[in-house]
């Protein structure tokens, strides 16, 4: 268990309880579900994509709050990612938890962030119990391979909406790079910009980093290798990895186009039943959307 001195070190580092944090660039229509969300009784649970801005956006969520009537001192952000946690456990939820109350004294419910929370074991109980007891609000994210949307309905049970983070649409995209349309004026002047800028957003998507970030490729290939690597060989024990990435680039290199499971067969030489078990966790690791036969007629 980690000593008080060295917990509240961690959490003045990821708080805004005596400085100002990075919040990066809005993103408007997250922060009003949000605010509309939490108007409820219920978990909300930050979920999407590896890198598609689901930490900024809790931060972004956080200075919203006490930018109203909540006091800095009844937010409380807690990132597991920090590598001085060590010893995750429920034991560890229970210290911090503890410790912030000792220390700062909030007389009113507080807005709990628990960031990377996937990292926790049975996480879920400490979310579960601290939301019953009526404590206050609680705001989860994980990684899209431990938080997934139907998995959040059996731990949870009824008591979270979902936030789903997707990485940048044009309009946000825009407004990453500094272009402001406000009518339609705008948009005839700006022509030549946007459409110079949506053939890069084609190009490149609207991950956030990659956006602001010069080593546009590169990012996007660790990105890729990050989702399948840890969102899915990981997590479902793949051994036919190469086929998993031969399914993968051509699902991404053939985006809006007729398939069948059987014609990837005879493509891909991979068995029907192993093109829909690896598609099914594409889809749950959010790197494909499939739109099936059915919803076409």
């Amino acid at each position: 268990m980690l000593e008080k001195n060295t917990i509240l070190e961690i959490l003045f580092d990821w708080n805004f309880w005596k400085k100002d944090l990075s919040v990066g660039i809005e993103r408007k229509n997250y922060l009003s579900q949000a605010d509309s969300f939490l108007k409820s009784n219920v978990i909300l649970p930050i979920i999407g994509v590896r890198r598609a801005g689901k930490s900024y956006l809790m931060r972004q969520i956080a200075k919203k709050l006490f930018s109203k009537d909540i006091k800095k001192e009844e937010i409380l952000i807690i990132n597991f990612e920090d590598k001085r946690f060590a010893d995750f456990s429920i034991k560890l939820l229970d210290g911090i938890y503890e410790t912030y109350l000792e220390i700062l004294k909030p007389t009113r419910k507080i807005f709990v962030f628990l960031d990377e929370i996937h990292k926790v074991p049975q996480w879920e109980k400490w979310v579960r119990t601290f939301h019953e007891l009526n404590k206050g609000k609680v705001i989860i994210s994980g990684s899209s391979a431990d938080l997934m949307k139907g998995e959040l309905a059996t731990l949870l049970t009824g008591r979270h909406l979902d936030l789903i983070v997707f990485p940048l649409s044009f309009s946000e995209f825009l407004c990453f790079k500094n272009l402001e349309i406000k009518n339609e004026l705008d948009l005839i002047e700006k022509k030549i910009e946007i459409k110079r800028y949506f053939k890069e957003y084609l190009e490149f998507g609207g991950f956030p980093e990659v956006v602001l970030g010069q080593e546009k490729k590169q990012l996007l290939l660790t990105y890729f290798d990050d989702v399948l690597t840890k969102d899915i060989e990981g997590r479902y024990n793949i051994r036919e990895k190469e086929r998993l990435r031969s399914l993968s680039r051509f699902y991404l290199t053939n985006i809006g186009n007729l398939i069948t499971f059987n014609s990837l067969k005879k493509f891909l030489e991979i068995t029907t039943d192993t093109i829909e078990k690896f598609s099914f966790y594409l889809e749950q690791a959010n790197l494909i959307f499939l739109l099936k036969d059915s919803l076409l007629r």
